[in-house]
């Protein structure tokens, strides 16, 4: 190294040593004071964008053990009510039992009926004031209702008319003359209700010998055949209609004869008629578009919001907190025993809709699903009473994704009015003490038949024993769920602890490493400041040579 004064090297090299440890010294010094080894995106860019995303999920997971808590707070809330219900029905059926006995006269049994009035009102009372933080938990928070009925899973509610066609074409619809037999005799076609589904898109063929009408076919993957006797029609020479009806129970079809003689015509033969039929060869039942299975509320508002659809795209429009708002939907087809949900999310409404055997376009089903009379109102019209809550989503993880989803139940009892109820097991229960009609304890008096009474007593017992088979199944949902909620809260806190650890190691300071540094630190920054003041003493060596 050249011995020079104006560029001293060993002073610069001392000087950057110094600055290191200075700069490696607050470094320490200021993991040491906040905790954290991360202070900023400097200190280690990968780590920090790790640590903040699992502090999301900290965040996220942590909230959600609280809202899990609130869940299982209002299940205890409506569980507890519950138990009182049941504890008023046990008592019901005390008293259904009691009207039974033949010592107790009319005025006394009267007095039986009382009570039961009194605790049916109770039981109504206490599902209405039964809410957590304003949600109504055993009065349905929300109810769809057109005219007084509620909608309930498996009520048929989309339909077209059931048709039935052969290989030259339709031949008719319920209600309607389609085919001419011969010159006399023309028939209608009835579907039993209990049959349409297992019929759609299916094929029966039709086959005569003599006055013997076979029908065959497949029901349920069974091969089926049923065979009827077509009578003769007699007219004697003078106009005349006889009616008869070609039932063929086991498909669930039955054809509607109306056989008009003209006085040329002395006798319509039964063998005549049967072999006409064969000539249609074969018959296709065309059967229903879909099905609404169900109608789920989360949110909803109550008011009366319509329906619209146009090529396959379903509007639902109406008032919402004063606002006229509509949103649309579009449909997907349909595909043979399938359940899709429309879901409008605005409204808090969603549409479990079933197709049955046959494949629908999305356009069909928005038309049918326009045209719909729910629960018998006005077609394409849907009524919510009561607004509020009857779908409640509690988020069990750390992403919106993750949920687990608890009902409110509406357990009144009345059949409508302030009390509507929208369970058969519960209403039952009110119609049968309430009721006015035959066989209901309140149409009876004093002046009414032993084998009266019983007969309401025994109803009512009977509607009490399903209502409290009811209740104890909710019961068990409801404790279930809370079993549920505990093991998921188990997990979310396990989960959070480890999330907790792993982000710890990341970005928390290690106390013992770090104060090793800040001793090294010190002691670095010593002796580079010791060595600085040497190496400016250096150039002093210069001057013994000028002398």
């Amino acid at each position: 190294m050249s011995t020079v004064i104006n560029t001293n090297m060993a002073s610069l090299f001392a000087q950057n040593s110094l600055a290191s440890a200075q700069n490696n010294l607050a470094t320490s010094v200021q993991r040491l004071s906040s905790g954290l080894r991360i202070n900023s995106a400097k200190d280690d860019a990968a780590g920090l964008a790790i640590s903040q995303s699992m502090q999301g999920q900290i965040n996220g997971t942590n909230q959600s053990i609280r809202n899990l808590s609130d869940a299982t707070n209002l299940l205890q809330t409506a569980d507890s009510s519950l138990a009182t219900v049941q504890d008023m029905l046990l008592r019901l059926k005390q008293l259904a039992v009691q009207g039974y006995d033949g010592s107790l006269s009319a005025s006394q049994k009267l007095d039986i009926v009382t009570e039961m009035k009194d605790l049916n009102d109770e039981i109504n009372a206490t599902a209405t004031r039964t809410s957590f933080n304003g949600i109504k938990l055993l009065s349905s928070g929300a109810y769809v209702s057109n005219t007084g009925s509620d909608i309930r899973a498996g009520d048929d509610m989309i339909t077209t008319a059931v048709s039935v066609s052969t290989s030259s074409g339709t031949i008719g619809a319920a209600g309607t003359n389609a085919v001419t037999m011969g010159t006399a005799t023309v028939f209608d076609i009835d579907l039993s209700n209990d049959m349409k589904n297992k019929l759609a898109g299916q094929t029966f063929t039709l086959t005569n010998s003599g006055n013997q009408l076979t029908m065959a076919g497949t029901i349920d993957g069974v091969a089926t055949s049923q065979t009827v006797t077509v009578e003769n029609y007699t007219g004697n020479g003078v106009v005349r209609s006889d009616a008869a009806v070609l039932d063929f129970d086991q498909f669930g079809i039955s054809f509607n004869l109306t056989t008009s003689l003209a006085a040329s015509y002395a006798t319509q033969l039964g063998s005549a008629i049967a072999a006409s039929f064969t000539t249609l060869s074969s018959l296709n039942i065309l059967g229903q578009v879909a099905t609404v299975e169900d109608i789920r509320l989360n949110g909803a508002q109550s008011g009366t919001f319509t329906m619209s659809a146009a090529s396959g795209v379903v509007e639902m429009s109406g008032t919402l907190n004063g606002a006229l708002t509509s949103e649309k939907v579009t449909l997907s087809t349909l595909a043979a025993n399938t359940t899709n949900t429309i879901e409008f999310k605005t409204f808090g409404v969603k549409f479990d809709v079933k197709a049955y055997a046959v494949q629908y376009s999305a356009t069909q089903v928005g038309a049918a699903l326009m045209a719909t009379d729910f629960a018998g109102g006005t077609d394409g019209q849907l009524v919510i009473n009561n607004g509020g809550n009857s779908t409640l989503d509690f988020q069990s993880g750390a992403t919106s994704s993750e949920f687990i989803q608890i009902n409110t139940l509406n357990v009144l009892t009345g059949e409508s009015g302030t009390y509507k109820g929208s369970v058969t097991s519960m209403t039952q229960v009110g119609a049968t003490i309430t009721g006015t009609d035959s066989g209901e304890l309140g149409d009876l008096s004093s002046t009414d038949t032993i084998a009266t009474w019983q007969t309401a007593f025994k109803n009512a017992e009977t509607a009490i024993d399903t209502a409290l088979d009811y209740i104890s199944t909710q019961r068990g949902v409801f404790g279930s769920q809370m079993n549920r909620l505990s093991y998921i809260s188990t997990n979310l806190t396990t989960q959070s602890t480890n999330l907790q650890n792993s982000r710890s190691s990341i970005i928390d300071t290690d106390f013992a490493a770090e104060t090793a540094k800040l001793t090294k630190g010190q002691i670095m920054q010593q002796a580079a400041t010791a060595m600085l003041a040497q190496a400016n003493q250096m150039p002093n060596v210069v001057l013994s040579l000028l002398k």
